[in-house]
């Protein structure tokens, strides 16, 4: 099975990603949060930039309707060296989908079918796609499929939910083989892997299931990846409190490298403790005190007090 680290929006920076590739790893394949614009911005530079991914197994991913901004970002990144692009047809945010891209481009299949047509002519890298099932209704999955099937794709990662799903309800893995039975190139599954129990769920409804994409799942747990490795020789160690306060303390000074001030290095700290406390053992009046706290070095005191216990 290949493991791949799903892109989400503000959290799967390079510098997260450099911090788990060196401290936790099993990922076979990293994705980047969308790029939208076509001049690039400084942060999606950054993001994408070789120099700051120089470890990793990486793929970019595009977020646009337009087949010409598409391939400007397409042709920049195979200057960089990139050997593959992914789109984004699976992104549910609000804001997104009112402009008709991500997971909203679905409701347009013929519009889409030609933007495909373009991208896969004239693209110089191949493209793989992150889908969702449709916009509000399973049985415009089939139609899907069938479109998909007539272009080169070289990997379909499948959230096996829809559009109107968000995140809620059950991902359907009969949607899932559905796709594997009808369509010609590699496929990746996508939803709800979390634990040991939702992945041997997985491999028991889909046994010839050949990749996973984990995203808030291994944000929470970043032992996920190699605790599913390993369970096929039932070698699953305790969550290791040394390596979490390494990995921590990576990220605490590389986004106050990258940030200003204290407030938004504070922010992305406290975002990835509303993960982290679904998974490790920590009391409320702690979690309170990180929330609370409003400068870096009473935060770090605080973990460390933490971690020390």
């Amino acid at each position: 099975m290949r493991f791949y680290l799903a892109p989400m929006e503000g959290i799967t920076t390079y510098i997260y990603r450099n911090a788990f590739y060196k401290h936790y790893g099993f990922i076979d394949t990293y994705y980047t949060p969308f790029v939208a614009n076509r001049k690039l911005k400084s942060r999606e530079l950054a993001d994408v930039l070789p120099y700051n991914n120089s470890a990793l197994p990486l793929v970019p991913q595009i977020l646009t309707n337009q087949a010409d901004v598409f391939l400007e970002i397409a042709n920049q990144l195979n200057d960089m060296g990139y050997t593959e692009v992914n789109l984004n047809l699976g992104c549910p945010s609000g804001t997104v989908v009112a402009k008709h891209r991500g997971a909203g481009f679905l409701e347009d299949p013929r519009e889409l079918a030609r933007f495909l047509d373009v991208i896969f002519d004239k693209c110089p890298i191949p493209i793989s796609i992150k889908t969702r099932l449709g916009i509000d209704s399973l049985f415009e999955w089939e139609d899907l499929l069938e479109m998909y099937k007539h272009f080169p794709i070289k990997e379909l990662i499948i959230h096996a939910r829809t559009l109107i799903q968000g995140y809620n309800g059950t991902p359907s893995f009969e949607a899932f083989k559905m796709a594997m039975d009808i369509l010609p190139f590699p496929l990746c599954y996508n939803g709800d892997i979390n634990d040991i129990t939702s992945y041997k769920h997985l491999l028991n409804e889909c046994p010839d299931a050949q990749a996973v994409m984990i995203g808030r799942g291994a944000i929470a747990n970043p032992e996920l990846p190699r605790l599913l490795t390993e369970d096929k020789n039932n070698q699953i160690n305790s969550f290791d409190i040394n390596t979490f306060c390494n990995f921590h303390n990576e990220l605490l000074d590389g986004y106050r490298d990258y940030m200003s001030g204290d407030q938004p290095v504070l922010y992305k700290m406290k975002e990835l403790w509303t993960f982290w406390s679904r998974n490790i053992d920590i009391d409320k009046k702690t979690l309170k005190k990180i929330r609370k706290s409003q400068n870096i070095s009473v935060y770090q005191s605080i973990v460390d007090e933490y971690i020390q216990d």
